[in-house]
């Protein structure tokens, strides 16, 4: 019985893990969406400052080029944290199915032992039934 609240025990451990793995796993799926959504709108920003047919002063032209070039770094900067949030998001799902097989593992070693510990219950009664038979 020791062993099977053990694994029991083992079992609860990797799930908690498990569950935890997740929850972070939606966080970065949460965040990798917000991440979209920004640059979208700054991709957006940069076309219509792009498309504006206006007469401007050198100075405005030259505050307007370095908005768009500032905006491009941040798409970018963006577009480099997408990435790694893929990756991120990879690496945390092999963790889950590796977490999933754990448990899995575990389950068939309780159930073994749960087995063998009926298994000696069983022979304990037979003993005791022939001890008894024979008086």
């Amino acid at each position: 019985m020791k062993k099977i609240k053990q694994l029991s025990l083992l079992q609860t451990k990797e799930k908690l893990s498990q569950r935890k793995t997740i929850s972070h796993l939606v966080d970065l799926k949460i965040e990798a969406e917000k991440c979209k959504k920004v640059s979208k709108e700054l991709e957006e920003i940069t076309k219509r400052k792009n498309n504006e047919n206006q007469e401007i002063t050198t100075y405005s032209f030259q505050a307007d080029r370095q908005l768009v070039q500032k905006l491009m770094e941040q798409r970018e900067i963006l577009s480099n944290r997408q990435e790694f949030l893929q990756q991120e998001q990879v690496a945390i799902t092999k963790e889950i199915s590796k977490s999933k097989a754990k448990n899995d593992i575990l389950e068939k070693k309780k159930i073994k032992e749960r087995v063998k510990v009926l298994n000696k219950a069983d022979l304990k009664l037979a003993d005791q039934y022939n001890q008894i038979v024979k008086r």
